[in-house]
């Protein structure tokens, strides 16, 4: 407790704990009229080193006792020991409550013994206890039965005599809802007051009402790790953070009692002073942190200290007629005198109480908090008065408001130019390729070209109406900014295929340009790492694709490095290079160099600032070097987070070749009759429904998430499109909406594992044509396909035994992965990703006949999207066990093979 008189209960402690350990042994007889009874004063106290343990039943305990040395003192800064208490119940009450109370330690276990059983309960900070805000278990004890109760103490610390009881439960739950209630309106007045006092801050600049929230956060913060809120409501617990409020008390006090006192036009060498003792006091913190030991005898000195002076002061100023002081005194009055009574209780030097000492001290504070909250506000009236002279000064402050308001007039019209130069720009971006695509268009259709030149046209169009679709997406990604709704999707992915993907997208048209390039690695580099590999390309494609623009002559090259738990990726070129003028805005929106840069080199000025945004999501950023002439360096810096997978390269021999493998599909023996478009991110789905399709003589297009289906409906005719509903990047409801606006009237069927019908019934509502559930039934399958591209189907669509093993093959090894991302996010309670995860495997694991693993998935789906998160874990441990033994079993039958 933070006030003076507790630095003596260091000398009295080891007194106290020696008159305890040698009590004569007696036993514990519970009767009614109940009577407050601490077991230390009944039991036997042994010492506990790591080896020790508990007797296995009731017929080992004198013998396990005879074996024990006596606890002759207790540690102060740690330690263990043995309670050994024998007690007989003569009540007619069989619920009681083992009660710790008034104490905070970090386990404590019992154990009850019988001659035919032993029960074991736990409570104390690193356990998840059973009353709210309250350590203790409930035991059951039987009228007219003797128990030997042994309970093993273990903590960081041992700041004041532990006290254990047995309480009958309804009493004891009739109690702690009063003390739960009184602690809630306490932290309730430090709180509000607290969050009071910051907004008048805010309004009237009064540094008076900022250190007031201070200090009432800090003893909000101080109190709250002794009755257990962190544990109890965040499942956070450190005896380490324990005197941190405290010992930062005195600083936050100070700063606060200066400014409500005025001491610095009344008194400032009782200002040194007082800051002084708040830096002293504050230097004590990392010993506080480290040592709890220590941060109770150094939080009981230097709150002691400051008390003793900020009374004094208080006095002080009360008596020279400043008339807030006396609130001031009376506010320093409430809480030395619970926090007193508490200490002198410790110390003997008061009878043993069975109230909630504790409960008293924080009582205190919450009164010191309110009569400080009068204090303020005394203050501020006297203020107030004062400040009727300062009203002549009201032109003044009115010129200078319109000052501000000129100011902020002109940063409006600022941005309002930057518009209309982005609206020019994006006129001239949009009019230009929409130019070719309309003339070469026409030209097709009235037949000005030729037929041997329809592919250069064709060509042509293409590469026009993609640099449109970039300008959109560029747009998009800007309005999501503004509206901060940008998300990155952070997942385990390749590091050296996703650099790879943008030397196979742009390395060519560098050296077409006539440029040369380099990809460099700067080894040891990481083969996996945790990233958005999408957002990530597009960052480095943005940067190389401004380099090339930029750039005519020389070289463009990207290094790859890792340097302090960063990753480094920079690239360079030899292009016409910035001024340090147009470096310092070079990242906001809609800027561009000069009005012409726009016009000679094309863009919209949006690529950098979304860039360096996502940059920032990764937690990361883009730092540029540059130099006119002599060209223009950017080096994305980005976290870097590797998992139990990644695996450090040495060199490019270890990397292989990063570029995945498309396996070309078999030839198909009948002519195709339909193209059909298939958006499914999950890749074992992909290729197990591509070749259902194929062998329905179809002609099929896959890709990996709904941006890319868009591309694909912008790029070729389809005339089917299935829509997996959930998708990263862009899933299958945003794709929709895009593919209805370019005018697309393919028939669109959503391909979900939701199967609730008022899902489904949205899905229709949206505007999809139809919907498919996963898994597929390959017969109502097989019917929907027919029906809608008006083709005939025979009845057997089974993929030959051997496909399709080869496919549950792939499947079932990538299981693996799976399993680590579900206990990764079981770890972090990650419950939102976890529910993806789980709806993903449902959908997929029937599909590939893992029957074990869909029943568990379907379960703990409806679980996770109901949010009913009772038993999740062993619902999930059922799970994992499924995905491992179809991993072992898989390995079986591919050694067989």
């Amino acid at each position: 407790m933070p006030v003076s008189m507790r630095f003596l209960s260091i000398l009295l402690c080891i007194f106290w704990f020696s008159g305890a350990c040698f009590a004569d042994q007696k036993s514990l007889t519970l009767s009614q009229p109940w009577h407050y009874q601490n077991l230390h004063n009944i039991g036997r106290i042994y010492e506990a080193t790591s080896s020790t343990r508990f007797p296995q039943n009731w017929d080992e305990i004198q013998t396990w006792e005879s074996t024990q040395q006596p606890f002759e003192k207790r540690a102060l800064f740690s330690g263990r020991y043995f309670l050994v208490t024998k007690v007989k119940n003569q009540s007619p009450l069989s619920e009681f409550v083992l009660y710790p109370y008034n104490t905070v330690l970090s386990k404590i276990e019992s154990r009850i013994y019988t001659p035919q059983s032993v029960i074991s309960v736990f409570s104390g900070g690193v356990v998840e206890n059973e009353f709210a805000f309250h350590y203790g278990n409930q035991i059951h004890l039987e009228p007219n039965q003797e128990y030997y109760i042994i309970t093993l103490f273990e903590s960081d610390f041992f700041y004041t005599p532990v006290k254990l009881t047995i309480e009958p439960l309804r009493d004891f739950e009739r109690k702690i809802v009063y003390e739960n209630l009184i602690m809630t309106l306490c932290f309730g007045v430090g709180i509000v007051l607290g969050l009071y006092n910051l907004l008048i801050y805010i309004g009237s600049k009064d540094i008076t009402h900022l250190y007031y929230a201070l200090f009432t956060c800090v003893w909000v913060f101080a109190w709250s790790h002794f009755f257990h809120v962190p544990d109890q409501l965040f499942g956070f617990y450190s005896a380490n953070l324990h005197w941190l409020g405290f010992a930062l008390a005195p600083l936050t006090n100070a700063l606060f009692y200066i400014h409500l006192l005025k001491l610095k036009d009344a008194h400032p060498n009782y200002v040194s002073i007082s800051i002084w003792l708040g830096v002293i006091a504050a230097l004590g913190l990392p010993f506080c942190i480290l040592f709890p030991g220590f941060g109770f005898i150094w939080a009981t000195l230097v709150t002691g200290l400051a008390m003793c002076f900020g009374l004094f002061v208080g006095v002080k100023r009360w008596s020279e007629g400043f008339q807030p002081a006396r609130y001031f005194v009376f506010a320093y009055v409430a809480m030395a005198v619970p926090n007193m009574i508490g200490n002198f209780t410790n110390l003997s030097l008061l009878p043993e109480s069975s109230s909630n000492l504790y409960l008293y001290g924080l009582i205190g504070s919450a009164l010191d908090a309110l009569l400080l909250a009068f204090a303020v506000a005394d203050k501020f009236r006297i203020t107030s008065e004062e400040n009727i002279e300062l009203n002549k000064n009201l032109e003044a402050k009115v010129l200078k408001r319109t000052y501000e308001l000129e100011q902020v007039a002109a940063e409006l019209r600022d941005a309002s130019e930057a518009k209309s130069r982005f609206l020019a720009n994006m006129s001239h971006e949009i009019r230009t390729p929409m130019t070719s695509i309309i003339g070469y268009a026409d030209g097709i259709m009235l037949g000005d070209i030729k037929p041997h030149e329809r592919n250069h046209a064709i060509s042509v169009i293409l590469q026009n109406s993609r640099h449109v679709l970039g300008l959109i997406n560029d747009i998009l990604d800007m309005s999501k900014i503004e509206a901060n709704k940008l998300e990155v999707e952070l997942v385990e992915s390749n590091l050296f295929q996703a650099i790879a993907h943008v030397d196979s997208l742009l390395g060519k048209q560098i050296r077409d340009k006539g440029l040369e390039f380099a990809l460099n690695y700067h080894f040891p580099l990481p083969d996996f790492v945790v990233i958005d590999p999408t957002r990530l390309r597009q960052i480095l494609l943005n940067l190389t694709s401004n380099a090339m623009k930029f750039t005519t002559v020389g070289k463009i090259s990207i290094d790859v490095a890792c340097q302090n738990e960063r990753l480094l990726i920079t690239v360079r070129d030899t292009g016409i290079g910035m001024t340090a003028d147009e470096q310092k805005e070079l990242f906001s929106a809609f800027y561009q160099a000069d009005s012409s840069t726009s016009r000679k080199y094309g863009g919209t000025g949006l690529g950098l600032n979304i860039s360096k945004s996502l940059a920032n999501k990764l937690d990361g950023d883009i730092f540029v070097e540059s130099e006119v002439g002599s060209g223009t360096a950017f080096t994305l810096s980005l976290g870097l987070y590797t998992t139990e997978r990644t695996r450090w390269v040495e060199s490019l021999a270890q990397i292989g070749d990063v570029r995945e493998h498309i396996k070309v599909p078999e030839e198909i023996t009948q002519a195709l009759k339909g193209e059909v478009l298939l958006a499914e991110d999950n890749t074992d789905n992909s290729k197990l429904i591509k070749r259902i399709l194929e062998r329905m003589g179809l002609s099929v297009t896959a890709v990996e998430n709904g941006q890319l289906a868009v591309q694909a409906v912008l790029d070729n005719e389809f005339d089917l499109i299935l829509l997996d509903i959930q998708m990263p990047v862009m899933d299958g409801e945003q794709a929709f909406s895009f593919i209805q606006a370019t005018g697309c009237s393919t028939p669109v069927i959503a391909l979900t594992a939701n199967t609730m019908q008022h899902e489904i019934d949205r899905y229709l509502k949206l505007g999809f044509s139809d919907h498919l559930a996963k898994p597929i039934d390959r017969l109502i399958f097989s019917q929907k396909i027919a029906h809608y591209l008006d083709i005939k189907v025979e009845e057997e669509l089974d993929l030959p035994e051997a496909e399709f093993n080869q496919l549950k093959q792939q499947y079932v090894s990538g299981l693996h992965e799976q399993i680590i991302q579900i206990k990764n996010q079981a770890k972090y309670q990650d419950y939102e990703a976890l529910a993806k995860t789980v709806h993903a495997i449902k959908g997929t694991a029937a599909m590939f006949d893992c029957i074990d693993i869909h029943k568990i998935a379907h379960q703990l789906d409806e679980k996770l999207k109901n949010k009913q998160l009772q038993n999740i874990d062993t619902q999930l441990h059922d799970l994992l066990g499924a995905m491992t033994r179809a991993i072992e079993s898989g390995k079986q039958k591919s050694e067989q093979a």
